[in-house]
């Protein structure tokens, strides 16, 4: 008897607590199945005001031997959290960092200004063309316009049959060449010449052993010939004609014949002589 009273009351105790761990909320009816085959409903009053709700005590927790079912409340959905909107990270400003010492007794230098801009240089404008300058004209001596008058007329000179020489000399003057002709007593094998600039000059060589006879210099008051001039050579035998300024061009070319009575020299005139 004892130990089925002392079961009672332990089952009590843990309805008791059940009811106090559910709090506020009132339910219509607890239904409590007993080991036994007996069933116990119990109401609450309806009036009977509701208890404060006490904290249980973990130490007053005992073992129930009997399942208590009960309604428990639906938890509170929580509200769902807008997320802040992220902001930029700004970059931290680089720490200035501090100028290099220098030793003690030396004086700081002062901050090199920066170069200016070299300014681009200018294109130089095209050079002109240069004009070529008119040649100017040739200095003519009125002297080389005048014919000089024809010799007067003499004999031959006569000359050797033995050895090789050269005798008369004398000068054609046309308007616009002049001829020389110098007489020999054979033929001549060859004959060079060059030209000289200044003074105007034209040198003839009748090559082999000749000599000269009679006068070695033939001179004109007038006309485009100043002299012509003899010359002997061992090898050679040499007539030089100078002229006067303005009778002859620059790179004159005579024209040589040879045949058995001498050599023939036609040299043309930069002007035309007056008669």
């Amino acid at each position: 008897m004892v130990n089925h009273f002392g079961c009672k009351g332990l089952i009590l105790g843990a309805m008791m607590g059940v009811l106090v761990w559910t709090g506020s909320a009132q339910a219509a009816s607890y239904e409590v199945r007993m080991p036994v085959e007996k069933t116990v409903r119990l109401t609450p009053p309806k009036d009977a005001p509701a208890e404060p709700e006490k904290p249980a005590k973990p130490e007053a927790a005992k073992p129930v031997a009997a399942k208590a079912e009960s309604v428990k409340p639906e938890p509170a959905k929580p509200e769902p959290v807008k997320p802040e909107p992220v902001k930029p990270a700004t970059p931290k400003p680089e720490a200035a960092k501090p100028a290099p010492t220098k030793p003690e007794g030396q004086k700081a230098e002062a901050p090199k200004p920066a170069p200016e801009p070299k300014p681009a240089p200018e294109q130089p404008e095209p050079a002109p063309k240069p004009v070529p300058k008119p040649k100017p004209e040739p200095r003519v001596d009125p002297l080389a316009l005048e014919t000089p008058p024809a010799p007067a007329p003499h004999e031959p000179i006569a000359l050797p049959e033995k050895g090789s020489y050269v005798g008369d000399m004398e000068i054609e003057f046309q308007s616009d060449r002049i001829i020389l002709r110098a007489a020999a007593n054979g033929q001549v094998e060859r004959v060079t010449y060059f030209g000289v600039k200044s003074p105007r000059k034209l040198a003839l060589d009748l090559r082999g052993p000749w000599r000269k006879k009679g006068p070695f210099v033939l001179r004109y008051a007038t006309g485009p010939v100043k002299d012509v001039v003899v010359g002997e050579h061992p090898d050679r035998l040499r007539l030089v004609l100078e002229f006067r300024e303005g009778a002859v061009e620059p790179d004159m070319q005579p024209t040589i014949e040879i045949d058995a009575k001498g050599v023939t020299a036609t040299i043309p005139l930069a002007l035309h002589l007056r008669r």
